[in-house]
């Protein structure tokens, strides 16, 4: 499998800036795409981050928005630092995916209402999981999700806010034995000072999180403004618009509320282990 480590940050604040620049400079896609000698579907995907742009195609959107020459010189900077290697690379992953843009984050906040937290599971929780995928498919999503774990460690780790519904927690999905395991692990990473992890009991019936699962990803101060994940049957949605992020970031800190706190959501897992042992 290939490598694939252009960062996928760079990419998203460069074409979130030049989308933004064409449109201020009032030019339609098909036109920039016009001027540019490049399709209207590639300038869109680039704008997108979907696709790579050259320090040379930044240098002559800029030149063609007339950006300020201050602005020119950072814009070809961002397309310069979007080819470089990323210290964080997965293999197999491609550049826009959810991997790829966490591999990049400074901090996550994560709710889960079906499953353990991707971050947290163990290899065997995880195995299970992606059993009933192709064995090829199963390998590289295995592999995929024990190199993210790796955040957690770093010398400048990811800080993890992850709330977890108690109902995730108790469902069967591997063999006891890899249950009790994985609740022993969820108890020793909370302990770590760059991860909370909070528990809804199932006391608490209704909640907000009942609607699905999400993830808020913040990145360093000089890229982009925080981004809202959602995945759901058919794929997965990059909430980008900051209304959408607020009303997540939002829901966030009302589930906060609910759950029980870090000491209390912590002896709640330990005694799942006990009770998954017995």
């Amino acid at each position: 499998m290939a490598y694939y480590s252009v960062p996928a940050i760079r990419r998203l604040q460069l074409g979130r800036e030049l989308k933004a620049w064409r449109e201020k400079a009032g030019l339609t896609l098909e036109q920039a795409g016009g001027d540019l000698d490049i399709s209207k579907s590639t300038l869109s995907r680039m704008e997108k981050g979907q696709g790579a742009i050259h320090p040379l195609h930044a240098r002559a959107m800029a030149e063609l928005y007339r950006l300020p020459e201050d602005d020119l010189v950072r814009v070809v900077d961002i397309a310069r630092e979007a080819k470089r290697p990323n210290q964080n690379r997965i293999e197999g992953v491609s550049v826009n995916s959810y991997p790829a843009l966490e591999a990049e984050a400074v901090s996550v906040r994560n709710f889960e209402v079906a499953t353990v937290p991707g971050l947290l599971q163990t290899e065997d929780y995880a195995a299970a999981f992606f059993a009933e995928s192709g064995t090829r498919e199963r390998n590289r999503n295995l592999n995929v999700r024990m190199h993210r774990a790796k955040r957690l460690h770093t010398e400048e780790p990811l800080q993890l806010h992850t709330i977890i519904d108690e109902v995730a927690l108790r469902r069967r999905i591997a063999k006891p034995s890899a249950l009790v395991a994985q609740m022993l692990h969820i108890v020793e990473l909370s302990e770590l000072d760059n991860v909370r992890v909070q528990v809804v009991s199932a006391a608490a019936g209704v909640h907000p999180g009942l609607r699905g699962a999400f993830s808020v990803l913040r990145f360093p101060e000089d890229t982009i403004t925080d981004l809202g994940y959602v995945d759901h049957a058919g794929g997965h949605l990059q909430l980008v618009k900051q209304t959408q992020v607020a009303e997540l970031i939002r829901q966030f800190r009302k589930l906060s509320r609910m759950a029980l706190g870090e000491s209390e959501s912590r002896d709640l897992v330990f005694a799942l282990a006990n009770e998954m042992s017995a």
